[in-house]
């Protein structure tokens, strides 16, 4: 016996085939009507190819991965939005983010994007976005790795 694969219910005589979301159901009578299927005997028997994928390509790189913020980002942004004399919530509303965002911009707890950098840059013609560097940069700490199980355990001979 075979069963509605949308309902559930106990197919009798023979499954309508549906295609929904290139899913190809097999379905009662009942759900059949809702969906406008046709009986699998008169559906003609194709072949269902898994879909064709594209070569692998190197990831193009983005506005984002050419830039980056500068470090001291938080400090130049509030000194420059004070020295326009503008509040917080008027340069929030002027660059369109909420002014909790740019609070906290301003305390360090959140890094803006590359757009959203640009937009503060234009804003209060300040320089945040410097070019990425790529690679390592001198005198940074190697990267941390993990121990393995090689690290921790003693082998012993049965010697």
């Amino acid at each position: 016996m075979q069963y509605c694969d949308i309902c559930g219910a106990p197919i009798e005589g023979q499954p309508y085939v549906i295609k929904l979301d290139n899913a190809v159901l097999h379905v009662c009578k009942r759900c059949a009507a809702l969906y406008g299927a046709v009986p699998a005997s008169q559906e003609p028997q194709r072949r269902v190819e898994p879909p064709r994928r594209s070569p692998i390509q190197t990831p193009k790189r983005t506005q984002a991965d050419k830039y980056e913020v500068i470090e001291e980002y938080a400090e130049v942004i509030r000194r420059a939005r004070e020295s326009l004399g503008l509040s917080r919530e008027a340069l929030a509303s002027y660059i369109g983010i909420k002014e909790s965002v740019l609070r906290r911009i301003e305390s360090g707890q959140l890094v803006p994007d590359v757009q959203l950098a640009k937009k503060l840059e234009k804003a209060l013609g300040v320089k945040l976005l410097v070019p990425a560097q790529q690679g390592e940069a001198p005198g940074a700490p190697p990267p941390r790795r993990e121990l393995t199980l090689g690290d921790i355990a003693e082998v012993r001979d049965e010697e």
